[in-house]
């Protein structure tokens, strides 16, 4: 029986005929108690932690999550303006709500932690904690002012901690884009957004004051393949080039013969690349009225490659230098690319590098290979207690519902080996960790300190007219989680 239900659930298919497994309850080996560690607290953390809680009636699990505060890329990854996606921390709180869950902040793995010493801990350790490193921008000039990474920038206007000093500089007119993926797309939209549309989100108070001062007019987003090879969905490219006061351009040689015939394509496979592009076609053919003084440019710059960026003397950033380049072949899906001898030069005043994300290395026991954890169905290779899930197990690609199937994968495949883990060893979770870490001096936020911080922002954001305020800073946290605590032995002592 068992083995049928991980066939189901490591198959691919949909989102709905996943979720079976939650029907099942899947049994344990004499009176030992399991305990999983989950390293990371964004969607695929959560989500092998409810497949987990769901499907395994005495399973403990344990959450670190190296800020005080919870939800990781929900949080300080996606945009002020999608609060509906961000509506899935409701799911993940009711997770959290299980007896047989517990939560430990602003415990970084790897750092005060070891990843060995969880391993001794627990039976089993899923990783998840994302793709924390940039991808390298290798060209001359990338250390110029206003030169900014896409986790910079996105981190700043989302409220994490680690980029609120950051100088962001709106004072000028152009801001070039390198990049054509959802967060390229995510970045163009703050900048190009009227404000009124962003006063009520969770955008941070000082990057509204900043975007609400900004001159910024035109913003390039530069790509060096081709239309057909854009990483955004339709449904984010709608949502910049959709809006009343932006004018969208793309130069008439990105539509090829081979691009067109390509729309032409019946393959479904090729749909939604299709959809992309025949909308961007649409749009790029629908000038709106640009007198106005609030209308704004938004140019795809696609089939460019740069090769430095510029200062004039005072090392802020003023020119990108492109190399144009020329797609080859009949088939727009999988053309050859060749840079040409022409040289353009991309005047502006801000940028922003979305050229993607990479895995931090936490311990050299992990097999990386490429970026990426070497794993089958979560399952890392050659080890038997360690798994691994989301971005950090296959890199900074999909939206929610990738992360969302792949923690029932890496969920079925801890479930399928732990009752055997936990008989192969006695492992007392956060009993044996925890006063390790505190004797370290460190502090710990639990569940109940995040309430208490969560409700801080929800008031403060209330008295501004804005779903919540967040705080920035990891000390400030700290801060509110123990006057929180103060309080409450306060009450409880009257």
């Amino acid at each position: 029986m068992l083995t049928n239900v991980l066939k189901q659930i490591t198959s691919k298919c949909s989102v709905s005929k996943l979720y079976c497994v939650a029907s099942f309850g899947l049994s344990t080996l004499g009176n030992t108690q399991p305990h999983v560690c989950i390293v990371g607290s964004g969607p695929a953390g959560f989500g092998v932690a409810q497949t987990l809680l769901k499907n395994h009636e005495q399973v403990q699990v344990d959450m670190f999550e190296k800020l005080p505060v919870p939800f990781g890329l929900i949080r300080y990854g996606v945009s002020p303006d999608h609060q509906d996606v961000k509506n899935a921390i409701n799911g993940y709180s009711q997770t959290a709500t299980s007896k047989r869950f517990s939560f430990f902040g602003n415990i970084e793995i790897g750092q005060d932690v070891s990843l060995t010493e969880l391993l001794s801990a627990y039976h089993a350790v899923v990783l998840c904690y994302g793709a924390q490193e940039e991808a390298t921008f290798n060209i001359s000039g990338k250390n110029l002012k206003n030169v900014f990474s896409s986790k910079q920038f996105v981190g700043w206007y989302n409220g994490n901690p680690e980029f609120q000093n950051l100088d962001v500089n709106l004072s000028g007119k152009s801001a070039v884009i390198i990049g054509v993926g959802n967060v390229a797309l995510d970045c163009a939209r703050m900048l190009l957004k009227p404000t009124e549309q962003l006063q009520e989100t969770d955008i941070t108070s000082r990057a509204l004051k900043t975007l609400q001062k900004s001159n910024i007019k035109n913003v390039y987003v530069v790509g060096r393949r081709g239309p057909m090879q854009m990483a955004c969905t339709r449904k984010e490219l709608s949502e910049v080039a959709g809006l009343e006061c932006v004018n969208t351009f793309v130069e008439e040689n990105c539509f090829s013969k081979s691009v067109e015939t390509a729309l032409k394509s019946k393959d479904l496979a090729r749909r939604k690349q299709r959809r992309l592009v025949a909308y961007l076609q649409k749009v790029s053919k629908q000038v709106k009225d640009d007198t106005s003084e609030d209308t704004k440019k938004l140019y795809l710059k696609l089939l460019r490659s740069p090769v430095a960026l510029e200062s004039k003397n005072d090392d802020l950033i003023a020119n990108v230098k492109l190399i144009k380049r020329e797609m080859q072949g009949e088939d727009a899906f999988n053309p050859t690319f060749t840079d040409t001898n022409v040289v353009e030069n991309l005047p502006c005043d801000i940028v922003v590098s979305c050229i993607g994300y990479q895995n931090a290395v936490i311990s050299d026991d992990i097999p990386f290979v490429d970026g990426k954890i070497m794993n089958k169905n979560g399952k890392v290779d050659d080890r038997k207690d360690l798994f691994t899930c989301g971005w950090c197990s296959h890199g900074a690609k999909g939206v929610l519902a990738d992360s969302s199937n792949d923690s029932l994968v890496t969920g079925a495949s801890v479930l399928s080996n732990l009752d055997q883990l936990a008989s192969d060893k006695n492992c007392n979770g956060s009993n044996d960790i925890v006063p390790k870490i505190l004797q370290r001096g460190l502090q710990i936020t639990s569940w109940k300190d995040w309430k208490t911080i969560d409700s801080f922002e929800i008031k403060r954001g209330q008295k501004l007219g804005k779903v919540r305020e967040k705080v920035v800073s990891c000390d400030e946290m700290l801060q509110i989680a123990n006057e929180g605590k103060s309080n409450e032995a306060n009450t409880s002592e009257k």
